[in-house]
């Protein structure tokens, strides 16, 4: 069985639910999902994983979540080569239009710098995720599920 490993920053909560969505629709998949708040996450922690999936808020004009960012910046000279890894990055447009969901982009970029393999493309989620539960959520799994090939 495969080890998921979710990191993930949130202030509000929106994020944890999302991963929690995320990781128990992987596991209905045979998946084993293990998920950490990135202030309780060593970089190390990634190596012991079978794929990554990383997962913050947007804050201000584009910033990660502060957990999160201090998590990333930690991970300098971390070696993920070809894992297989996933970005989930929420948002919303009441704080800033341009850059409310930039937070999907800025964890794939920092995946991709430390080798990891891009799945399919971050799962982007503007305003409440509850919306999204029953749809966005589920079809992006079925994509992630399909481009997996441990």
């Amino acid at each position: 069985m495969k080890t998921i490993l979710f990191v993930y920053g949130t202030v509000g909560g929106n994020t944890q639910l999302v991963v929690e969505a995320v990781a128990g629709l992987l596991a209905e998949h045979g998946f084993k999902t293990k998920i950490q708040p990135a202030e309780a996450t060593k970089p190390e922690d990634l190596l012991d994983s079978d794929a990554v999936i990383l997962a913050s808020p947007t804050y201000g004009h584009g910033f990660l979540e502060s957990t999160m960012a201090k998590f990333v910046a930690s991970l300098a000279g971390l070696s993920l080569k070809g894992k297989p890894a996933a970005a989930i990055g929420l948002g919303d447009p009441k704080y800033e239009l341009q850059y409310h969901l930039e937070s999907a982009p800025l964890l794939e970029k920092a995946l991709v710098g430390l080798g990891g393999k891009i799945l399919i493309p971050a799962l982007r989620i503007s305003r409440t995720p509850v919306m999204h539960l029953k749809g966005l959520i589920p079809n992006w799994v079925d994509q992630f599920v399909k481009a997996y090939k441990p």
